[in-house]
């Protein structure tokens, strides 16, 4: 009777588990997601002067609810925005161009702090986070080592830089992490860019994007920081191989600048990226729409991104959804 309950149990279950399909959101290219007090928040590159955010209670409702306006600056092309929580308070990182600037290379990492606890602000403006004198830099995000935060980001290499707090730069420069050294990170243009911080049994890892966005040869990287000092390029390995790229069976292609997130119950580990459905369209544009899927950890302690999963595939939604 006993075992009887058990498979009715796992069959209720599984037959009430919130199934979603990729794509979850549509024109999202440089996605990013947390799940916060019930509510996942996702944000996603909106290449004008508003910085948005979608909140919805399944990774299933994101596709239709509102795209809310959280932050107006003053410029232009905002790429790749992240909101991270510190204490109690929300730091909005993103790249855009100063109102006045006409080209791409004008892009500068920025900071913008909620005025409350709230992940859809409202935001204020804080700070530029960029060096004087330094040439353009993009997909800034936050990265904890031991007690300190650094801000990572790209100028078509990836760079660490300390922070006295959030929103600060400490006394210093910034240092090179990782540059495009392997054929894979070097179609078309060399290039790594939207480094992601993650970590997993108290190992550090940063998970990049490789080669031009131009191509479907877009793909994922990965370092792990393995000595002591973070400024310096030696203390991070790099895996000699991509983790994730594209896979024309499942008609998935340039999967690349990533997020992660975790499932509402905290079991399960995701990834949130843009990808194209063809080889010839969407490329660097806003045509890139937004997937997920679950991943694991391998024996040896390494993420196992598996493949891109095709559209319209039904999948089981994260641990813990209601």
């Amino acid at each position: 009777m006993m075992c009887k309950w058990i498979l009715l149990s796992l069959l209720v279950a599984a037959a009430s588990a919130i199934e979603f399909t990729n794509p979850i959101v549509p024109q999202a290219p440089d996605p990013w997601m947390v799940y916060y007090k019930g509510f996942y928040y996702f944000l996603a590159t909106t290449w004008d002067n508003t910085i948005t955010i979608r909140k919805a209670s399944t990774l299933a409702e994101l596709k239709n609810v509102e795209n809310k306006v959280v932050y107006t600056f003053d410029g232009h092309t905002a790429w790749a925005p992240e909101i991270h929580q510190v204490d109690n308070r929300w730091y909005l990182y993103y790249a855009a161009c100063d109102p006045n600037t006409q080209n791409y290379g004008c892009h500068r990492n920025k900071v913008a702090e909620s005025v409350g606890d709230d992940p859809m602000g409202p935001y204020q403006f804080k700070a530029t986070l960029v060096d004087e004198g330094d040439p353009m830099e993009l997909d800034p995000t936050l990265i904890k080592i031991g007690d300190k935060y650094y801000l990572i980001g790209s100028t078509q290499q990836l760079y660490i830089r300390e922070l006295s707090n959030p929103f600060t730069l400490a006394p210093g420069r910034k240092a090179i992490i990782s540059s495009p050294t392997y054929d894979w990170e070097r179609v078309w243009e060399n290039i790594n860019e939207g480094p992601e911080p993650l970590y997993h049994d108290n190992r550090t890892f940063v998970v990049y994007s490789a080669s031009s966005c131009n191509t479907s040869e877009y793909k994922l990287g990965l370092l792990e920081f393995v000595g002591s000092d973070p400024l310096n390029i030696t203390h991070w390995k790099k895996n000699p191989t991509p983790v994730f790229q594209t896979n024309e069976e499942n008609h998935v292609y340039g999967p690349g600048h990533n997020g992660f997130f975790k499932s509402p119950d905290g079991t399960e580990d995701w990834i949130v990226y843009h990808a194209n459905d063809s080889p010839n369209s969407g490329l660097c544009t806003m045509v890139r729409s937004a997937r997920a899927q679950k991943f694991t950890w391998g024996d040896d302690g390494l993420p196992i991104f598996g493949v891109p999963v095709a559209d319209d595939v039904e999948l089981q939604g994260p641990s813990g959804e209601q």
